[in-house]
């Protein structure tokens, strides 16, 4: 045990945390432990891998990475292959070789002693570390040695640690179905408990997210804590979230954010005896990565360069890191003290040591009566929010903000809309710095639909399903207020779909040009087939901000007197927020107040749609980016200080699946838009994608009842079993 009092919970309690707490209390409870532990540290490791072969005698059913003999893509390293490998991997400062790979007859103890002496040889310094209990069971076998016999040859040879992996779920009913050919749990641990007797320090992996149920899981960590306090000889827990590319169980999906926060939360707060606990960065989106950090996760893995495993598993390769400088400054973005070091914890040379310091000591505690009036029922100030934005947990927030949540939205629906993005133009001539979609006029990239073109594509959309239409553009001065009646009157008189369509920016921008009122315009494109208004536009409602972002761009006055027009006249509209420009905390609640000062007066907006900024392809320099963790506690503001917002919208486009679904935990009861098509976000590199399947489930993972919805908040069919959807 650890040096602070933490309780020992009970098989039965863990299984109760994992399947009844609430999700950002799981977190908070987690994350506690983490930070009384190793208070703002989190670590990292700069590694390399070397999978000697993806040729496998035991062909497990949860692998995508062997090959069967005489596959085209199947390998063998030979230590020529190796040494060249090495040799490429000098240069890099190195704190881990990771060694794994398939088990073949070829491959024997002797290769392995070579390998790791190489290994030695070219890379001092550097932890050789890898070698499942698997491979290292099956390599005795082979040689007809125990255990204990091929750990100290391996040993004396150079390797250092054994990585974990194999353990999969140590249940035999679990156990026969995925890896029906893998050595048995007891096996898997008995190699391990060897390797600590002999000093060699060990870590320990559960795969999760396949066909196991929670009490498996629970019963897999029992085993590990059991083996801990014989032994003592583990360094890290790892769950490994499930990866469904190429393998032979059948599944769709692996497990989505929520099941990876609450597994990585459990961990820790089961695994009392465990120094630490680690999720891998080259298994997941960054953001959600980010967000584990503060669930219990002291430890992100590492840079694994040139990893096979979980690439074959379909892990997302666009989030991997690639240098120590990458994972540095994404832990510092994440208000970590970042820590390289090896797989054992050791330092490294040349680091200046990272003194440990202490969880913040508890100070004032103001945040926590605003908090407390706030799920009382209270509604809060400015300074109020200021104050809980700044000073409150985020997973409190997060925890209040899901009471508000069901307050509001009573139930257990979370919704979704069928709909499609139709962009009219992307010639523009605002010229916004933070716009990587528009183009000028003279561009040979531009292009203008006609009206017969949109109302052909609406066609087609309604055809395949879709309920709703977002048509939207730049403020292309060709297109004056006939081409939007034409494309409007066009919908309406052809397709059944809802049109909500056309920012306040576009509507502006078209009053303008044609020397009207903004309440004649809105009254025209009413009358044409418009029925309700996006939030587009909105950005950040502060001038100053507004003025070094887009410059030519409406003030916020003129944005908040449109939408006021626009409920004048029965129009219901959402509002947005785009952030992550600079703005401080109290233009971000500025932004927030305003909304609510106008919804107090008019009550014609359905939702609030926050969306964090994407840089890239852009012209505008932020100071950092946002992560999940930021947008999770900006949802959670948004829910708390919108009090007469009924809805509140999580934005899968720029945040991805998993953190959209979390905030279904922090507010939200609203997963969005299946999107048909979406050209603004996508142009700035970011390309998440969903259809409804993955809405479905993710909405079920995050314990609510998935349900369509209209524009307007009507529900058109529920789906409360995985099959049948009931009107």
């Amino acid at each position: 045990m650890s040096e602070f009092t933490q309780k020992r919970i009970t098989d039965a309690e863990a299984l109760d945390l994992l399947q009844n707490m609430p999700t950002a209390e799981l977190m908070a409870q987690a994350d506690a432990i983490r930070k009384a532990r190793h208070g703002n540290k989190t670590y990292y490791v700069h590694s390399h891998n070397l999978n000697p072969t993806n040729l496998c005698v035991v062909k497990c059913n949860l692998c995508s990475f062997w090959r069967p003999e005489g596959a085209k893509d199947a390998y063998i390293t030979t230590l020529d292959d190796a040494r060249k490998n090495l040799e490429r991997a000098q240069n890099w400062n190195l704190t881990d070789l990771h060694i794994v790979g398939g088990m073949i007859p070829e491959l024997d103890i002797e290769y392995y002693e070579k390998l790791f002496s190489l290994s030695r040889e070219m890379l001092p310094g550097v932890l050789l570390q890898g070698m499942t209990a698997v491979e290292i069971h099956w390599i005795a076998g082979n040689a007809g040695l125990s255990i204990r016999e091929t750990l100290e040859r391996l040993k004396a040879s150079g390797f250092g640690s054994i990585s974990g992996g194999g353990a999969e779920i140590f249940h035999a009913d679990i156990r026969k179905k995925i890896a029906t050919t893998k050595i048995l749990a007891q096996q898997w641990l008995d190699v391990h408990r060897e390797a600590h007797k002999l000093g060699i320090p060990t870590n320990a992996t559960m795969l999760f997210g396949h066909i196991e149920k929670d009490w498996h899981l629970i019963d897999h960590l029992s085993r590990l804590r059991e083996l801990q306090d014989e032994t003592g000889g583990f360094q890290a827990a790892i769950p490994l979230p499930f990866q469904t590319n190429g393998t032979s169980l059948g599944l769709k999906y692996g497990p989505s954010g929520d099941r990876q926060v609450r597994v990585a939360a459990i961990t820790r707060i089961y695994l009392d005896n465990f120094p630490h606990v680690r999720m891998l960065v080259n298994y997941m989106d960054r953001k959600l990565l980010g967000v584990l950090t503060h669930s219990g996760v002291d430890d992100i893995g590492g840079t694994s360069l040139e990893e096979r495993i979980a690439k074959e598993g379909g892990a997302p390769q666009s989030q991997k890191f690639f240098t120590a400088e990458e994972m540095e400054d994404f832990l510092s973005n994440l208000g970590h003290t970042p820590v390289l070091t090896n797989s054992v914890y050791a330092q490294v040379d040349g680091q200046p040591e990272v003194k440990a310091f202490p969880a913040a000591a508890v100070g004032s505690r103001r945040w926590k009566t605003i908090l407390d009036r706030v799920e009382a029922g209270g509604r809060i100030t400015a300074e109020d929010a200021a104050i809980i934005y700044n000073e409150a947990p985020f997973q409190e927030l997060g925890r209040v903000a899901n009471i508000r949540r069901c307050k509001a939205v009573p139930g257990d629906l979370a919704t979704y809309v069928f709909d499609k993005n139709l962009n009219t133009t992307n010639v523009c001539v605002v010229d916004c710095k933070f716009c990587a979609f528009y183009t000028k006029p003279e561009s040979g990239k531009a292009y203008a639909r006609s009206p017969d073109e949109i109302v052909a594509e609406v066609k087609q959309a309604a055809e395949a399903g879709a309920t709703q239409i977002l048509i939207q553009g730049g403020l292309n001065p060709d297109l004056k207020i006939d081409y939007y009646e034409a494309c409007l009157s066009g919908i309406r008189d052809n397709v059944d779909i809802w049109i909500h369509s056309l920012s306040p920016t576009e509507i502006e921008f078209i009053a303008a040009m044609e020397h009207i009122s903004i309440k004649e315009c809105l009254q025209r494109l009413k009358d044409a087939g418009l029925q309700s208004l996006p939030g587009g536009g909105a950005e950040i409602l502060v001038d100053d901000i507004r003025k070094q972002i887009s410059p030519k761009k409406t003030r916020s006055k003129a944005w908040l007197d449109l939408m006021e027009d626009a409920h004048g006249i029965g129009m219901k509209t959402t509002a947005t927020m785009v952030y992550g420009f600079g703005e401080t905390t109290e233009q971000r609640i500025e932004h927030l107040m305003k909304v609510r000062d106008l919804q107090d007066r008019t009550g014609g907006f359905t939702a609030f749609i926050p969306w964090s900024f994407s840089p890239d392809m852009t012209d505008l320099d932020c100071p950092r980016f946002q992560n999940g963790v930021d947008y999770l506690r900006l949802i959670a503001m948004a829910r708390i200080i919108l009090d007469n917002v009924p809805h509140l919208q999580a934005g899968w486009v720029t945040e991805g699946p998993d953190v959209s679904q979390l905030a279904l935990q922090f507010g939200a009861d609203d997963y969005g838009g299946v999107l048909m098509t979406e050209e603004v976000v996508s142009a700035t590199g970011v390309n998440y994608q969903v259809d409804e399947d993955l809405v479905l489930h993710l909405i079920r993972e995050a314990g609510w009842i998935p349900a369509q919805r209209t524009t307007q908040y009507d529900t058109i069919k529920v789906y409360d079993d995985k099959s049948v959807a009931k009107a």
